[in-house]
């Protein structure tokens, strides 16, 4: 049962739409309706059931090259005549003590976080602009926020992404284009897989000893992020939240992790 009838038939285009959130913010746009553009980096048939099981168009490749990036974005366009909402979530992240991380390393979050997700939005703003409207959602993690141990290349990638959304909410709010940023906080997702290896400890320890800290004693869920990413995308939500960070934690707040 579809809850926003306004997304009816809205195009929207996910990055990184092939697992963890990016799968649930897919699948919970096709629910209500939405065609559904789906990034990822190749088509294999773990992608394929995703694109089977929301009716979606797969539009792959990595979004750290610039050029394919605003592709991506153009090919969305071709496809559906037009974009609404992009949802800005693909991520990469390694772990590694400041000093140790390879530099290739470091620019690969910067890249696939960042940079390639300004080269989406140039394309998609621009897009937007001639449509006269639109809403862009970008996905950040609460590492952008604080101190956490061996994630600083990407915690200040995902930091950038919160200023990224801040001035465009500003810069083309007269354009009626709304920019909401969506911090996750710990979420069940395979990218715990890199919390874990970091720690030298299994997955099940490492959602165990977060879950500890936080107040709902249980971490995030996909579809809690995909929830407030459809809100953002309607008319109220996006100018409600135009320009603001809203954190999905389950009331984890802390400033620094005990563990660091």
């Amino acid at each position: 049962m579809s809850r926003y009838d306004e997304l009816n038939n809205k195009v929207v285009l996910v990055t990184g739409g092939t697992q963890g959130i990016g799968e649930s913010v897919a699948r919970a746009f096709a629910k209500e309706k939405a065609k559904v553009a789906i990034n990822g980096r190749i088509l294999n048939e773990k992608v394929q059931k995703v694109l089977d099981a929301t009716g979606g168009v797969g539009v792959m490749g990595n979004i750290a090259d610039v050029v394919r990036a605003k592709e991506i974005v153009r090919e969305t366009g071709s496809v559906f005549g037009r974009v609404d909402t992009i949802v800005a979530n693909a991520a990469g992240m390694s772990m590694k003590p400041f000093l140790e991380q390879d530099e290739s390393e470091w620019w690969e979050q910067i890249h696939i976080n960042l940079t390639g997700h300004i080269a989406c939005l140039q394309e998609g703003v621009a897009m937007m602009k001639k449509q006269r409207g639109g809403n862009i959602i970008i996905i950040s993690s609460f590492f952008g926020t604080l101190g956490w141990r061996n994630a600083s290349g990407y915690g200040a990638s995902k930091s950038g992404l919160l200023a990224l959304g801040q001035y465009l909410a500003r810069e083309y709010r007269k354009d009626h284009i709304y920019v909401c940023t969506i911090i996750p906080g710990v979420i069940d997702t395979p990218q715990l897989s890199v919390d874990a290896k970091d720690l030298g400890i299994s997955l099940d320890e490492v959602r165990d000893m977060y879950a500890g800290d936080i107040a709902m004693k249980r971490l995030g869920r996909p579809d809690e992020i995909a929830d407030m990413a459809l809100f953002m995308s309607t008319k109220t939500g996006g100018k409600a939240l135009s320009g603001r960070h809203v954190l999905i934690s389950g009331g984890e707040y802390r400033s620094t992790p005990y563990y660091i």
